[in-house]
This record gives C-alpha cells, sequence and structure tokens, in this order.
C-alpha cells in the first residue's frame, strides 16, 4: 500500500507533465482534458515502433485514444506518412482530429476493425486489458468512458481475442501486430492462449521486468518472418 501510495504521488504525475512528454514523443501534446498522456505499455510499444517501423510502411494504431501519441510519434519521429489512428470512442476520436488538423493521420471512429478498410505492415494496439470486476473493485472505472476506455472484460482478455481473430485480415504480406499489455493487470496464460487461438503467432517477446509493459510482436501463421 505505501509503494503504492508513493507511486501516486511521485511517479504518476510524470505521466501528465508535457516537458517530459515532449522529451519522450517528440511533440508538446494537447490539453489533457481526458486523463494522464501515456502510461507504461505506451513506453512500450514506442520502443518496439523503433525497431519495426520504417518511413514507407502502413501503420494502424487501434485505440489511439484522445492524445494519438504513437500516431503523432510515428510520424513526427520515424517520419511515417501513411498513418491511420482508430478508436470506438468517438469523443476521444473527434478531440484527436480536432488538435490534430496538420499531420495527415487519418483518424477513423472504429469499434476495433469495423469501420477499417485496406491493409497495413504494423498494427499497433494498446489494448484494454483491465479485468471488469478488478477493475470496478479497485475503483478504476470512476465513470462509463472510463470503463468503455480500459475494461477489456472478462479476464481482461475479450477485447483482445476479439481483436486478435480479426487483425490477420488486415495485414499485408509479412506484416506484424505490436499487441501491448501489462502483466500487473492481465495474466501471461490468458493472453498466450487467446493468440494460440488465433491465426497469429509470437516472434518476439519483449518485457519491461519493472512495471509489468510487455509488446507480443505477432505474424501470420505460416508467415516466415522478414
Amino acid at each position: 500500500m505505501r509503494l503504492y501510495s508513493f507511486y501516486l504521488r511521485y511517479v504518476s504525475p510524470l505521466r501528465s507533465n508535457t516537458v517530459i512528454f515532449r522529451w519522450l514523443f517528440g511533440f508538446y501534446p494537447a490539453k489533457a482534458l481526458w486523463g494522464q498522456y501515456w502510461d507504461w505499455t505506451t513506453l512500450a510499444l514506442r520502443s518496439v515502433l523503433r525497431r519495426y517501423l520504417k518511413p514507407d510502411m502502413a501503420l494502424l494504431d487501434m485505440g489511439c485514444g484522445p492524445y494519438a501519441v504513437l500516431s503523432r510519434f510515428a510520424h513526427r519521429k520515424l517520419n511515417c506518412s501513411a498513418i491511420t489512428g482508430a478508436d470506438h470512442c468517438q469523443e476521444l476520436i473527434d478531440y484527436a482530429r480536432q488538435t490534430d488538423p496538420e499531420s495527415g493521420i487519418a483518424y477513423v471512429c472504429s469499434d476495433l476493425f469495423d469501420s477499417i478498410s485496406g491493409r497495413f505492415a504494423l498494427i499497433v494496439f494498446n489494448a484494454p486489458y483491465i479485468e471488469a470486476g478488478r477493475g470496478e473493485q479497485k475503483g478504476l472505472f470512476p465513470t462509463s468512458l472510463t470503463r468503455k476506455r480500459f475494461c477489456g472484460g472478462k479476464e481482461g482478455v475479450q477485447t483482445i481475442a476479439r481483436f486478435l481473430q480479426d487483425a490477420p485480415s488486415y495485414l499485408q504480406p509479412g506484416g506484424k501486430v505490436l499487441l501491448g499489455v501489462n502483466h500487473y493487470h492481465i495474466g501471461r496464460e490468458a493472453v498466450r492462449s487467446e493468440i494460440f487461438r488465433s491465426g497469429l503467432r509470437t516472434v518476439a517477446t519483449l518485457t519491461n521486468p519493472l512495471t509489468k509493459a510487455c509488446v507480443y510482436v505477432l505474424m501470420e501463421k505460416g508467415n516466415a518472418e522478414m
């Protein structure tokens, strides 16, 4: 409990600091109307994007949120020009679009892939993975919007399971999915089981042992890594 209190007091505010954000992601964010700018999974995905994203690739940032952090990082720092940022919350995607009118990022309101067209070399997803009951018990869903954004359903994997089932149909040949989760909130076996059931396989796993943030690098089964 003392450790969590220390975290809330000294560490959590870093995620709302615009100077730190600029240092990490290469641009100043819009006004923080919708909570903190990033979480530990965002940082893990940032590192993996640096490794896998090339300027000529088509990128889909699923669940981009109101600040479109990874989309705009990919545009500003990695020189990617073919970016789609998607989120299922209309008010969040509207805010992202209004506060980023010049990047050329295509912002789409979509329940996962429902309104997505085309195929992508990389699909990045900072998934909602907080288990419904645990989130309610710990007060992590103070509003209906917060619950909609961060609740992963039963065992925290319902949204991940839906995403993994449809993702292969939106990948270019040799394309990759970068699935980000935090194993403080969701068990490894639950995630790995859903990957096993999907049409994807794990080709790399990158984990931060301190923050528990983890990125699974996935490709279609039967597809050799390029």
